[in-house]
């Protein structure tokens, strides 16, 4: 079985490293294992991936992890979530009655591949990693590519995709494995609310404990 883990920063990579490391699974002749940096946003995410996912032996599987803003109080800071629904959040039009996306405007219709409803929809996986991982909550995530700083950007992203969860390259990831028709997973750990700036409010060492666990559940559900 051959497993792509893919973040966009350092740390989350290191992160996933540990807790592959900490399993003691390189001995397992049938499981192989890459590990991709994508960098940060979804311009460098949808090049990376796709070079990556076209270029060599398929994979079976593609995960995506990393830390992410919250938006709900049912994920607060250090709580884990499996990302099921993805939106490109600041694609689309700015116009005198707020943001409108493509489908929206009827630019695009919202159900052309791999949309659905507008969503890009994550797939289910085999009952062995479903099992593994069925104790961490759905959430849906919206992607954006400026971190919303502000409360009138975090109110419009509630308002047009209701999210727990915002990232930045979520959905470039969602729409590549869509569309190489690869079995994917995105995983995010909470270290900071959506809108608080104040960077002392926000706990990067206990998101990304709280992602090894879930790297490690992961893990350990595809190989056992």
């Amino acid at each position: 079985m051959r497993i792509l883990i893919t973040a966009a920063e350092e740390e989350e990579i290191i992160t996933a490293k540990q807790a592959y490391n900490s399993l003691g699974l390189n001995h397992r002749s049938n499981i192989e294992i890459e590990f991709m940096l994508t960098g940060i946003g979804t311009t460098s995410t949808t090049y990376r991936l796709t070079k990556e996912l076209s270029s060599k032996l398929p994979y079976d599987l593609a995960i995506n992890i990393g830390i992410a803003g919250s938006f709900s109080p049912e994920f607060p800071i250090g709580s884990i979530a499996r990302i099921n629904r993805e939106f490109f959040g600041d694609l689309g039009f700015e116009t005198f009655s707020g943001f409108q996306t493509l489908f929206d405007y009827k630019i695009l219709d919202e159900n052309t591949h791999p949309f659905i409803n507008g969503a890009l929809i994550s797939p289910n996986l085999n009952n062995k990693i479903e099992e593994a991982i069925n104790d961490i909550p759905l959430a849906t995530s919206v992607t954006v590519q400026t971190v919303s700083g502000l409360p009138e950007k975090k109110e419009q992203l509630i308002k047009g995709f209701t999210p727990q969860i915002e990232s930045m390259e979520g959905a470039a990831f969602f729409y590549v494995c869509l569309l190489e028709k690869v079995p994917f997973i995105e995983l995010r750990s909470v270290s900071n609310e959506v809108g608080e700036r104040d960077r002392t409010k926000w706990d990067i060492p206990l998101a990304l404990e709280s992602l090894k666990d879930g790297v490690k559940r992961l893990l350990i559900g595809i190989c056992s």
